[in-house]
């Protein structure tokens, strides 16, 4: 993000919350505003940084007509919130852009340092490995809920991803036992192909990350491993919600 001549800047609103683990960017936008500032909001414009891996500018429109302007992270859950009311000259200005850039430069960097802790903490067999369709691709670890409406629309464009990275899946349902069973058994089916049968990874994916009822049979699933898994992610507190996209280092 280029910096302007002015820019508009209020008190560094720095928010962290609790886990809005089942929801998507704008529901946890919302509800970080209106739980620190008491003020319902809906996203009216959200265009990602190029001064900030993985942040937002996003612009909220309160019910009463006002713009809430912020810089957002990428899951939505903390948020600097900006002011129009307040002009700062371009040293200043510059002088912001370069701090948030080495506040965010560290965070990342811890966040990174815990992650790759918190997954090589893992076996091979937690993963749902897809392989891509490139050479010297990337490998994307992705966190992910057969329930989550998020992670639904996820796997319908996994194809597309799959042009970018290799993708390890790894589950931590934040929906009810249903959810934790077809976690279970998809990872139990999967387990049961060749490694690199990717469409049918896919497929088996498919048939679970849909509204489907599950038999007499599959509920009695032992899900020991999935709540395993779920339980240690969450509580390594990196992570706060599905889906989830790190990019293995």
């Amino acid at each position: 993000m280029q910096i302007m001549q002015k820019t508009i800047l209020n008190t560094a609103m720095i928010v962290g919350l609790a886990s809005f683990a089942n929801a998507g960017f704008e529901e946890n936008f919302t509800k970080s505003v209106q739980g620190f500032a008491g003020v319902e909001v809906k996203v009216q414009l959200k265009k990602p940084l190029k001064s900030f891996k993985n942040q937002y500018f996003v612009i909220g429109r309160t019910q009463g007509g006002d713009i809430f302007p912020a810089l957002v992270s990428q899951e939505g859950s903390y948020f600097v919130a900006l002011s129009n009311m307040m002009n700062l000259d371009k040293e200043d200005s510059k002088m912001i852009m370069e701090e948030l850039r080495k506040a965010e430069s560290a965070k990342e960097k811890k966040d990174t340092a815990a992650l790759n802790a918190l997954f090589s903490g893992f076996n091979q067999e937690d993963f749902i490995y897809l392989k891509g369709t490139g050479k010297n691709l990337p490998t994307h670890i992705v966190v992910t809920d057969p329930d989550c409406p998020y992670c639904r629309k996820q796997l319908e464009e996994i194809e597309s991803e799959l042009k970018e990275a290799n993708l390890k899946l790894i589950f931590a349902p934040v929906h009810q036992k249903e959810a934790f069973i077809k976690a279970q058994l998809a990872m139990n089916q999967t387990a049961k192909l060749k490694a690199d049968d990717t469409k049918g990874k896919i497929k088996i994916l498919r048939k679970f990350y849909q509204d489907r009822k599950l038999s007499k049979e599959e509920m009695a699933t032992d899900f020991t491993q999935v709540r395993k898994n779920t339980d240690k992610i969450f509580a390594s507190k990196v992570i706060r919600g599905v889906p989830f996209v790190f990019e293995q280092k």
